[in-house]
Order: structure tokens, then sequence, then C-alpha cells
């Protein structure tokens, strides 16, 4: 059997507007419109790919979760795991967005453990993984922030705030990272998250 020349990948481009609507799909098919996304439950009972702690995860091997490529197991880190970490509830959607966006390149990685995963990623070039890892963050992004749901919580909050005149004078990103805290428990995502989803709206960026 040939070795595979993890030099020679090729992460196809995916939009913004692609990845928002893939996204969009899969929710309403395996979840619906509601938030938080529960996507612990879309993973094991939807998907049937079981959820493994591995210990020490995150301190041994920098890891919040990994995704094998024959799609039968995502390996998270234990303790975040055992403690509902919201970021681990990112790093499960991230696994899905490979699961939705980059299935052939998956499987031709061929991941069956961590150290699998290590040698892949030293190998692809660098620009390549980088763009492999950006799509799955938009889609992790736009799976457990929807849109829509985050523009009716964001007016929802700013009709709270009376005094309309200062807020039009405060900075935009300044209320957003004040909205964020706010909003992190509506959508169980850290507010690094629900920021950078606010300052896309604001920017038109999807």
């Amino acid at each position: 059997m040939l070795k595979m020349s993890y030099q020679r990948i090729t992460i196809p481009y995916l939009d913004k507007d692609f990845i928002k609507h893939r996204a969009d799909f899969f929710r309403e098919k395996y979840h619906g419109s509601s938030v938080p996304v529960d996507i612990e439950k879309i993973i094991e009972i939807k998907l049937k790919i079981d959820i493994i702690p591995l210990p020490d995860a995150r301190r041994s091997y920098s890891l919040e979760a990994l995704i094998t490529s024959n799609w039968k197991s995502i390996y998270v880190d234990k303790y975040a795991y055992d403690n509902q970490d919201n970021r681990l509830r990112f790093s499960l959607a991230h696994e899905i967005g490979h699961f939705l966006l980059h299935k052939k390149v998956y499987e031709d990685l061929k991941i069956k453990s961590v150290t699998d995963f290590y040698k892949a990623v030293e190998e692809i070039p660098i620009k390549q993984y980088g763009y492999l890892e950006a799509q799955a963050n938009y889609f992790a992004n736009f799976l457990l922030v929807p849109r829509e749901e985050l523009k009716l919580e964001r007016e929802k909050l700013l009709k709270k705030i009376k005094n309309e005149e200062i807020i039009k004078k405060i900075d935009p990103k300044m209320i957003n990272s004040y909205l964020a805290e706010l909003l992190t428990r509506i959508f169980d995502v850290s507010a690094e998250v629900i920021e950078i989803s606010l300052n896309n709206l604001n920017n038109n960026n999807l």
C-alpha cells in the first residue's frame, strides 16, 4: 500500500455563507430552532458517534476534542467532559464541522488515535491546516449561535438599556463585549464566541 503524502492535501475553499447554510440545515434537521443546541445529544443519539473522555487530554496533548477518520468516536478531555465545560461544547461542534465539511480529507488522514492526529498535523502544510481549522470553527460558531436567535436576544437586552443616546456614542465592540457576558447562559458557549458572533453581525459578515 502506498504511503499517503500529507504534503499534497488541499483543503477546498468554502465561503462563510456556504458554511452557515450547512450549519443551519444540520441544526434544523437534528435539533430544531431552540437554544442552547444540545450538541452532545446530537452526536451520541442522532449521529451514533461515541464521545470518549480521555484523562488529561487538555494538559498532556493540548487537546479539547478529536474525531476519528472512521467517524465512530470523538475523544475529549475528561475533566472538561465531567465539568460540562462550554469550551468543550464548541470543540464538539468543531469536530462535527470536520465530519460535514471535510469528510474525504479526514478519511484520507486515517486518524485512529491522538498519535495519528499529531503526525498528520506535523506534515500537513500550515496554510492548508489553517483552512481546515478555520472552516470548522466557522461551522461550530454558526451551529451553536444561530444568527436569527442572536439578533432577537441582542435586541431584548438593548431595549432594557434606557438611554439610547449613550448607546449610540459607545463603540459597538464595547457594547458587544458587555452583551456577550449576558448571552453566554442563553447559548451555553463562551463570551468570546458570542462576542465574535455579535461583531460579525455588526459588520454584516454573517
